[in-house]
């Protein structure tokens, strides 16, 4: 290699480096020094009311003896997989049916998308007011059609249900969007050969535009279910936890423990053992979504 060119080279280097060093500098300070802290807090009797002391891995036996944890994480695994599992049909159907010239117009599609705007905090209080069991809409249609009387957020059979449909209603517009320009993105050439060959509109998509998008719907489900893992502003707003800590999911029960509990140490055992989840999960789902022929 020439002198002139390896100066070059040199010089590009040095230069992406200095571009790159404030965005890692801020990951560092904001990624990777709080999970080194709360591993190394994870081993102490942090009370916030004393100096820590170290106790090792005795917070972590007390959390898995304890029920609650394990009902936590429960509520937890049971919120994602509920959501995910029915709103990926959902934001698909939507998706499909935006992508045609019949729902396809942008004020629909911001329509769609407006929940996306407004915080969790707000679309739960809103929520709060729907399910109402004595001045609630939804609680009144039903009673006005015979049926009976609701309690969606004060009866543990109803109240996780009554907060995935809320989640999965706020998330709607943002996935539609992503795999609506996925779809937009499907060459027209393969839909119309199909449709010289005679396929309908169904089969077209399902055999065409589905497979075609697979990696990006693949996407929406591993970000989707890793986010749900994280829920707790829902549950802290819509129901406290209750009722019988039906809807406690493992964030919620940190919570609890840092600043109810004022116990530090085991809220962040509890967060390192989250984390420890969210990798697992991740690495699990993005083998069983992987693309055929992907390494």
């Amino acid at each position: 290699m020439r002198p002139a060119k390896r100066d070059v080279l040199s010089h590009q280097r040095v230069a992406g480096n200095l571009l790159v060093t404030p965005a890692v500098v801020v990951i560092f300070a904001t990624s990777v020094i709080p999970l080194l802290l709360a591993f190394f807090f994870s081993l102490t009797d942090y009370t916030l009311l004393a100096p820590p002391h170290w106790v090792g891995l005795s917070n972590y036996v007390t959390i898995v003896q304890d029920p609650v944890f394990w009902q936590a994480i429960g509520n937890t695994l049971s919120f994602a997989a509920s959501q995910v599992g029915i709103g990926l049909v959902v934001v698909i159907l939507v998706a499909a049916l935006f992508n045609g010239a019949l729902f396809g117009g942008p004020v629909m599609r911001t329509i769609i998308y407006l929940p996306q705007a407004a915080s969790y905090v707000v679309v739960a209080l809103v929520w709060n007011l729907l399910l109402d069991p004595a001045v609630g809409p939804i609680n009144s249609m039903l009673m006005g059609i015979g049926g009976g009387q609701i309690y969606f957020l004060s009866d543990p059979a109803w109240a996780m249900p009554s907060i995935v449909v809320m989640s999965m209603w706020r998330n709607l517009g943002y996935f539609m969007i992503i795999v609506l320009a996925a779809l937009k993105s499907v060459p027209s050439e393969l839909l119309e050969a199909a449709k010289i060959d005679g396929a309908n509109a169904v089969q077209r998509f399902w055999s065409i535009s589905l497979p075609t998008i697979k990696g990006v719907v693949a996407f929406v489900a591993i970000t989707w279910f890793l986010g749900a893992l994280q829920m707790f502003t829902q549950s802290y707003v819509m129901t406290g936890g209750g009722p019988v800590n039906a809807t406690r999911t493992i964030v919620y029960l940190m919570y609890d423990e840092a600043f109810t509990n004022l116990s530090i140490g085991k809220a962040c055992a509890m967060a390192v053992m989250l984390f420890l989840l969210v990798v697992a999960l991740s690495l699990i789902l993005r083998v069983i979504l992987r693309p055929k022929g992907q390494v």
